[in-house]
């Protein structure tokens, strides 16, 4: 399964992550996520059949652009 981390420089409070954990959950072929607020980040587990920049159109559709973060070393 891939995952990806974007980073979502808009998520300043708890109803933002909220909001972003909603979205997340809400698109098909995502297994698991996971919302950072301190950090500005979303983690997400997903099938090969959603693109991270599918996801990321996502979440600037919902008011959250975001970027896709290089995986850690």
């Amino acid at each position: 399964m891939p995952e990806t981390t974007f980073e979502i420089p808009a998520l300043q409070s708890q109803d933002d992550a909220d909001a972003v954990m909603f979205e997340l959950q809400d698109l098909p072929c995502v297994n698991q996520a996971d919302v950072d607020l301190g950090k500005h980040q979303a983690w997400v587990s997903h099938s090969s059949m959603i693109a991270a920049e599918d996801i990321a159109a996502a979440l600037e559709a919902a008011g959250y652009p975001s970027s896709v973060l290089p995986p850690a070393a």
